[in-house]
């Protein structure tokens, strides 16, 4: 709608004209009306009308006068002028002072609304050229800047065309910075807009730096690097600009003090982004962030199988301080060793689905838990950050954990008896038990012979002879018995069967399905 203004000093005219033209169907509204030129000029000031109609003979300042202080304020305000017979040489000097027109009263209404129709289309004209012209210099503006982002290689003459252009778009600076901001998901025109509004309010209004796009990513060219201080509540302002619910990573790219310098910054906060995984916290990341504690101090990587086991026993025995250390060392091996995002939740997956395995097998009543189980290893696939895969892990091991059922406080003895018990034909290990009950093994060891009798390989031993003297009365094959109860040789089987049983496996199975 374009407001208007109404001047003259009949009120029967100025109440004429609000009433007797249907301004809203021809895209106008009447915003108020004045009675004389020092009124008009006071109500312009409120209400900044798009078109003024005015007459060209008022007491105290007539038309003419009113046209020059309003164009004093508006150079491109639209002006029509109410006259009569007399007056008529008198509204012609009003047209070359750049009114639109003049109207002779009294008004005839569709001379009227033929002005107003093609000041409308002059107004419309105007505005989508005066929108162009600005959008075509922040587009210009945008152009230089994804150049400078993009290309790092220019001769000595590029070098001059680039600086005199950012100098001619106001992007000639002392030092620069980039901030990038990358969702998760697909970049909506809402979200989009949104973001950019808020990086405008907070950048460009206070001349502080550019907006821009590229590669799906939004970022600003920063005039000054952002303080440290800033950097949370900037991460704030983000996140409530992109809104509730929808995921992002915002980077700090190095300083810059040349517009040579503009790519390296950029790049820097790419690499960041890519790194979001394993870096990401919900803050802005920087260059501090890179280096990450995943680098340093990590354990040596250990094969897949005993990991398992530490991370099994450790659950079987409800010691959850454990099973959270032995995630996390287990990770930070795995990223020392080089491994992707991908890699690592694969891993993951893998020794968890073993675990879940061997818990199953020790538990046959959680079958009916599987699928549940199964979703949450589903689930680590799409997890955002390595604290979200812990989070995750942790959850999923908690929850089998629980319906192991072994939550209750064990003296370690008894634990490792339930575990021999439970687990003797898996490869069990003094070392192994001892990492998970944080013990040293050669006290775990000597504590179990003080109240067992028994050394721990010894006790394991005979833990699987009898196992094995079961099978062999039930029939099974030697080679078969030897296998279920943690014997890969069978000839090692041999001599461990005779050593406590006296005679070998296959005459204790004779004499035994004899009977």
């Amino acid at each position: 709608m374009i407001d208007v203004l109404i001047v003259d000093d009949e009120p029967k005219l100025r109440e004429g004209l609000r009433t007797f033209i249907e301004w809203e169907a021809l895209g106008y509204r009447v915003v108020d009306t004045a009675s004389n030129g020092n009124e008009a000029l006071e109500k312009y000031a409120v209400c900044r009308p798009g078109l003024v109609i005015a007459d060209i003979r008022m007491p105290g300042m007539d038309g003419l006068q009113l046209i020059q202080r309003l164009r004093e304020q508006d150079p491109q305000l639209h002006i029509l002028i109410l006259s009569g017979y007399a007056d008529f040489e008198y509204a012609k000097k009003a047209i070359a002072q750049r009114a639109d027109g003049y109207l002779l009263k009294p008004v005839d209404e569709d001379e009227l609304m033929e002005y107003l129709v093609g000041i409308k289309a002059v107004i419309e004209e105007e505005q989508a050229s005066e929108e162009w012209q600005q959008a075509t210099k922040e587009w210009t503006r945008e152009a230089l800047i994804q150049l400078l982002l993009t290309e790092t290689e220019h001769t000595s003459e590029e070098r001059r065309r680039l600086k005199d252009r950012a100098e001619e778009l106001g992007l000639l600076w002392n030092s620069y910075q980039v901030l990038l901001v990358a969702l998760y998901d697909e970049l909506t025109e809402s979200v989009l807009y949104q973001l950019r509004r808020t990086l405008a309010e907070t950048f460009e209004h206070c001349g502080r730096g550019w907006v821009f796009e590229l590669h799906g990513q939004a970022g600003v060219l920063m005039k000054e690097p952002l303080l440290a201080v800033e950097r949370e509540d900037m991460y704030r302002s983000i996140q409530a600009a992109i809104g509730p619910g929808v995921e992002f990573t915002a980077a700090l790219g190095t300083r810059a003090s040349s517009l040579d310098e503009v790519a390296n910054s950029y790049g820097a906060a790419r690499e960041l982004i890519k790194l979001r995984f394993f870096l990401d916290d919900g803050k802005l990341l920087c260059q501090e962030d890179a280096h990450s504690e995943y680098e340093e101090g990590c354990s040596e990587v250990l094969p897949s199988e005993t990991l398992t086991d530490q991370i099994y026993y450790a659950v079987d025995i409800g010691n959850a301080k454990a099973v959270k250390s032995l995630v996390r060392q287990t990770c930070r091996s795995w990223i020392a060793e080089g491994c992707s995002e991908a890699e690592v939740k694969r891993r993951f997956v893998e020794i968890l689905t073993s675990v879940m395995g061997k818990g199953l097998k020790q538990h046959p009543e959680l079958q009916q838990q599987s699928k549940p189980f199964s979703d949450m290893l589903t689930e680590i696939y799409h997890m955002r950050s390595i604290r979200a895969l812990y989070d995750k892990i942790d959850y999923f091991l908690q929850q089998l954990m629980s319906n192991l059922g072994e939550k209750d406080k064990h003296r370690e003895v008894k634990i490792m008896l339930d575990l021999i018990e439970r687990n003797f034909s898996d490869n069990l290990k003094l070392e192994t038990l001892s990492g998970v009950l944080n013990y040293n093994s050669a006290y775990l060891g000597k504590l179990f012979k003080n109240e067992t009798g028994e050394y721990f390989n010894t006790y394991l031993d005979k833990v699987r002879i009898e196992k094995a003297k079961a099978y062999l009365e039930d029939g099974l094959k030697v080679y078969q018995v030897a296998e279920k109860v943690g014997y890969t040789n069978v000839d090692y089987f041999h001599s461990k069967f005779k050593k406590y049983v006296g005679t070998s496996p296959s005459a204790y199975r004779r004499h035994a399905s004899s009977e």
